[in-house]
């Protein structure tokens, strides 16, 4: 199983340097899942771009597994994204099973 995030999907969708390990890590799991609330931020940050469309190709194409976000996984995410969000410091992929 892997969970991908939004990162991984743009970075695919944009050709990005990492696009093709994010690719094959997605191709080599029998498993992908993703939260409801990453399905809203990857579209929020495709439709930025343009990018909607090809987003939900991109998604519905990998067959994810769309899990719901529970309040304290929603509170866990912000707390963790306060120090190390946007503009406060330099990005940071998580590894360990995340793509």
């Amino acid at each position: 199983m892997i969970a991908v995030d939004t990162s991984a999907l743009m970075a695919i969708l944009l050709g990005e340097s990492e696009a093709s390990a994010c690719a094959n890590a997605l191709a080599t799991n029998d498993r992908i899942v993703i939260s409801a609330a990453t399905v809203a931020e990857a579209m929020i940050v495709a439709e930025r771009r343009n990018l909607g469309v090809e987003m939900v190709k991109l998604v519905d194409g990998l067959g994810c597994e769309t899990v719901a976000v529970t309040l304290g996984v929603a509170r866990r995410g912000g707390r963790n994204y306060a120090p190390r969000g946007k503009g406060l410091g330099p990005p940071r992929r998580e590894r360990g099973g995340r793509v």
